[in-house]
């Protein structure tokens, strides 16, 4: 027993173990994890997480919820170095531990960028959907929660994060509804569309060149419509937005529009403009070429003995 119990002692040693497990994790193993300080293991189980087999992973969680390691992890977050905070958030999200979820929310406005970046991914991992209140929240405080690492979160959440957004898009300032209109530009989702186009005629610039770039990042062409009339916009940088919008959506139907806006009195425009017929002309030439290659094919079958063989 003494030698079992010295065998594991090297975190080398421990770690091959549980990569190793394919059943109960042993009894000597179990007891020598248990010997670990909180920080070491939460290292250790985050280094080692992505080998593990799923029912070794779920002996560990329980593990660590009844030897008071969670507990220790929570406590690391709230009190830790940055450092301990970027292992204990990790490993509680490895875990799907979900009652570190309010903790880990926290954690997101840390001074420290790797401490926030850690705790969004945990809470990615999570994916739980009590976290859109405070989230929808936190981006009226930009200042606390950095509204990047809140959009990833949002997405991440999927498609269940469009409807609290357009009801915050309507009732939120003005740079709260920028910020949500930058977070539904990045669902291809048709859902967002309406309340995108109502933006471009919103009084406010900020507001109306925000809803055109998003629109072009949604990748939902049924959005090409009101950007061509955002064409006309009274604002230059809200016309060069919509311009850009059109290029990303490769809008062909759109093209004698941005030909006409080469000689915008707005230099801004007519470099968006440029851009963007540029990027109907690359998607134009792709097409053609996947058309000669596949007329190329045309007349071909294969045969075992020829890989290539004409048609009778």
């Amino acid at each position: 027993m003494f030698w079992q119990r010295r065998r594991y002692r090297d975190e080398r040693q421990l770690a091959a173990a549980l990569a190793g497990c394919r059943d109960k994790i042993a009894i000597g193993l179990r007891r020598e994890l248990c010997r670990l300080d909180a920080l070491v293991l939460a290292r250790l189980l985050a280094d080692l997480w992505p080998q593990l087999e799923k029912n070794t992973r779920e002996q560990l969680a329980a593990l660590a919820e009844e030897e008071g390691f969670v507990n220790a992890w929570l406590q690391i977050l709230k009190q830790g170095k940055a450092g301990e905070k970027v292992a204990a958030a990790t490993i509680l999200g490895e875990m799907r531990i979900k009652r570190a979820l309010g903790s880990l929310l926290a954690a997101m406005g840390d001074r420290d960028e790797g401490v926030q970046m850690a705790a969004t991914a945990a809470l990615i991992r999570l994916r739980d959907r009590r976290c859109l209140e405070p989230l929808l929240t936190a981006l009226a405080e930009p200042r606390r929660w950095p509204p990047a690492r809140v959009a990833e979160v949002l997405l991440a959440l999927g498609t269940d994060s469009i409807p609290p957004l357009l009801d915050l898009l309507g009732r939120g300032p003005e740079d709260v509804a920028i910020r949500v209109i930058n977070i539904l530009g990045s669902f291809n989702d048709e859902r967002v569309l309406p309340a995108l186009e109502r933006c471009l005629e919103d009084e406010s610039v900020a507001v109306r060149r925000a809803a055109a770039m998003a629109l072009g990042e949604t990748g939902c062409g049924q959005g090409a419509g009101s950007l061509k009339k955002a064409l006309t916009d009274p604002v230059g940088e809200v016309r060069a937005a919509a311009a850009r919008a059109l290029g990303k959506l490769k809008c062909k139907e759109a093209e004698d529009l941005l030909k006409s806006c080469l000689a915008d009195t707005t230099w801004e425009v007519r470099v968006a403009a440029g851009a963007a017929l540029a990027e109907l002309e690359a998607a134009r030439d792709e097409q053609e070429m996947e058309g000669e290659h596949q007329d190329g094919l045309a007349g071909w079958r294969y045969r075992s003995d020829q890989k290539e063989a004409p048609l009778r």
